[in-house]
Parts: structure tokens; sequence; C-alpha cells
């Protein structure tokens, strides 16, 4: 049988009277990145395909569960199993999707915190250390560039450039959703390989943040380079154990701890699921 997520609670708003909730059978849409563009677009809502369901209305510590159907359309000649699989298939594609988006996001939020630090050092910033955030950006702008064209700056440049494996599984996505039916076998086959390809790389990625990254954080810390200091325009002032910049009348304040540690490059839910610092 098939195993359907579970559906977000909804909190209905109640009238006097009857009530009516419509579901509209969709499960969310893939993740989305301000400013990508894509030839083929986000995987869209997945139907969720005929079979049995069961609602749960909860009110307060009450709460009661009803059965319910959805029947196929007759207009289909396929078997349940089809619709099935074709849902599952759909999943997976998304939720591959959905892990290259997040990798792309971990990938600019790191190299921003990188590039950020070096940038407060100035001319001062140790050659090694120049060298080591150097070479992490250098890593995951390849990683990023196989997973998304980042040429792509209007809808006309990506007839001008290939499209990268995110654009390839949303193509793959839309192939196996134009219709009611099983994917076919070369839907598979193409979705099996650009997984691989997409593995491949979100592997690099984990060995950067469990490894490169740590390290650069090591060195930074053996070197003691301060993360706070006085530049032109700010003020370093102390209140109760926590320092804060004064620039142009407003306080940036930044906890013990994180003067301490110098930099914590951190990446909340990192590619491999877990944080890392």
């Amino acid at each position: 049988m098939l195993q359907m997520q579970n559906w977000p609670a909804e909190k209905i708003d109640l009238n006097k009277d009857m009530n009516q909730f419509v579901w509209n059978r969709q499960y969310p849409e893939a993740e989305r990145i301000d400013g990508m563009i894509l030839w083929n677009g986000v995987p869209g809502s997945t139907l969720a395909p005929p079979g049995k369901y069961f609602a749960k209305f909860t009110y307060e510590k009450d709460s009661v569960e009803m059965p319910f159907t959805i029947l196929a359309d007759p207009n289909y000649k396929i078997t349940q199993q089809d619709y099935e699989d074709q849902f599952v298939f759909l999943t997976r594609v998304k939720d591959k999707f959905n892990e290259v988006q997040k990798a792309i996001k971990d990938i600019r939020n790191l190299r921003t915190q990188i590039n950020d630090f070096v940038a407060r050092q100035g001319k001062t910033v140790p050659k090694e250390i120049k060298e080591k955030a150097d070479s992490i950006n250098k890593h995951m702008t390849n990683i990023e560039e196989t997973l998304y064209q980042t040429k792509a700056k209007s809808g006309q440049d990506v007839l001008n450039y290939p499209i990268r494996l995110n654009d390839k599984i949303g193509g793959v996505y839309d192939a196996a959703a134009s219709g009611n039916m099983a994917p076919s076998k070369q839907a598979r086959d193409v979705f099996a390989e650009l997984s691989a390809q997409v593995d491949t790389e979100l592997t690099k990625l984990k060995q950067i943040v469990n490894e490169e990254v740590p390290a650069f954080n090591k060195m930074i810390n053996e070197k003691s380079l301060p993360v706070i200091g006085v530049n032109r325009n700010k003020n370093l002032i102390f209140f109760d154990g926590q320092a804060s910049v004064v620039m142009h009348d407003r306080y940036e304040t930044y906890s013990e701890n994180f003067i301490m540690n110098a930099l914590l490059l951190t990446i909340i839910n990192g590619a491999d699921g877990n944080a890392h610092s």
C-alpha cells in the first residue's frame, strides 16, 4: 500500500452554521531561490493520487477522524498502481531538486561568511588565510556551477548557456507530470543518471563542510584574528560582557562567545542533513 506523506495541519476559520473546507489535493511545490532563472522552472505541486485517506479535525482537546476516498477520473484508463508509481516518482524527483536548491543556498551562505570575514581583515589578512579562503570558494563555485547555470541573469540566457543539473531535473519532473501515467523507462533512466551526478557534487560539498571549513576555522583561531575592530566611523564599546559596534548611532551586538571563537562558519542543516560549525 502506498504510504502517503502527512499533510501539514491547517487552521480553519469557523463561521456560524455550516462550514466547508476544500482540499485541492496538491502537495507543496519545490523550493525556490530568489532571482534563479530556470528554463524548465521549479517543479510544481504534486497531486495526491486516487485512494483511501482520512481527515483529522482537532478542536482544543477533542479530535475526530473521518475517512474519505479520492476516486480516479474514469476518463483515464490507467491502473491504481500507475497513479501511485507516478506520485512516488514525482516526489522523488522533487526531493532531489530540493536537495540541489538547499546545497546552492548553503554554498552561498558559506561564501558570504568567508568573504565578509576576509574583507574585515583588510590588507593585514595572513597569506595562508587568504589562500585557504580562496581555495574553499573555488571548490564551492565549481560545485555551484555544476548544479546551476550561474550565468543565467535573464530569460534569454538559458538559451545562450547550457542548463545545469537542477534545471535538467526540473525537465524530468515536467515530462513525468505531463499526464496521468506511470513514469516511462526513459524518465526513470534519465533521473537515475542525473541523481548520481547530483550526489557526486553533494559529496564534494559535504567534504568541504566537514573538513575544509573546520580546518579554516582552526587556522583562524590559531592566529587569533579579530572579528571586531575599530574601523573608520566605528567605535568599539562594551556593555555587561558584550561587545557592540557603534556605527551611525546604530548598535550591532555580538556575543562574547562570537568574539572568542573569532569566526563560526555555520551551515544550518548542512549538505548531510546535520548542523556544522
